[in-house]
């Protein structure tokens, strides 16, 4: 369950995502006021201390776009400069540091449990003035994993040795720093993490259709009854 209050960002959250456009893409020359949301979802922190919110927005340059964001109360620890998309004051929360999701273990995690077990985004509900829950239904994106959770279960602490990627798959080297290795693609962002390779969509459009695969993440939102993959386990 993720819980969202009525408040007041700055920088906006189109603000952080044209920060991020701007080195994701130098020369779409994506703007704030460019980006039209179309949907967005979100994953549950267990510890409940991180948000884990995936924007799907369009732009004139790029098309239909996703971008998953972390919302962290206090900087990643060894996160490597370009993870970092800006710090945000939040009206409720204070000073947050938003970071490129893929180099969030948090984010990562709940990705691969999501798409392993046949899981879906985390319900949403925004917190009243009195302290009271509403559920938020509108402008969300319906996700779900098509893994099956018993066997051939992905798993996030798998041994390294067993990973092998695909072929036409050059993985990123794994760091020492206990953080995923990320290597951005024009329309995609490769993860390796704890023995585990996914490749989370960036360009939607031309994505192709979702199914054929043991473990994928795909959506509908609003407007878009046919399932998009949004990400794939590589190996």
């Amino acid at each position: 369950m993720s819980t969202l209050y009525a408040a007041s960002l700055s920088p906006s959250k189109p603000e952080a995502l044209a920060l991020l456009f701007s080195r994701r893409a130098p020369g779409a020359e994506v703007s704030a006021e460019g980006i039209e949301r179309i949907a967005a979802y979100r994953f549950d922190d267990p510890a409940g201390e991180v948000g884990c919110e995936t924007h799907i927005v369009a732009t004139e340059a790029l098309g239909t776009v996703q971008v998953p964001l972390t919302y962290r109360g206090a900087p990643l620890a060894g996160a490597p400069a370009e993870a970092l998309v800006t710090t945000m004051q939040h009206s409720v929360l204070g000073e947050r540091w938003v970071y490129d999701a893929a180099h969030d273990p948090v984010y990562v995690e709940a990705l691969i449990r999501v798409m392993a077990e046949g899981g879906a985004g985390a319900e949403q509900f925004m917190v009243r003035e009195d302290g009271s829950l509403q559920p938020v239904s509108e402008g969300l994106a319906r996700v779900r994993g098509t893994g099956r959770g018993g066997e051939g279960v992905i798993r996030a602490d798998a041994a390294a040795e067993s990973v092998r990627a695909r072929e036409a798959v050059q993985e990123p080297e794994a760091g020492d720093s206990g953080l995923p290795a990320v290597e951005q693609r024009e329309s995609s962002t490769l993860i390796r993490f704890r023995g585990v390779a996914v490749e989370v969509r960036f360009l939607l459009a031309g994505s192709g259709p979702a199914g054929g695969e043991a473990h994928q993440l795909v959506g509908t939102w609003d407007g878009q009854a046919e399932p998009v993959l949004l990400a794939t386990y590589l190996a």
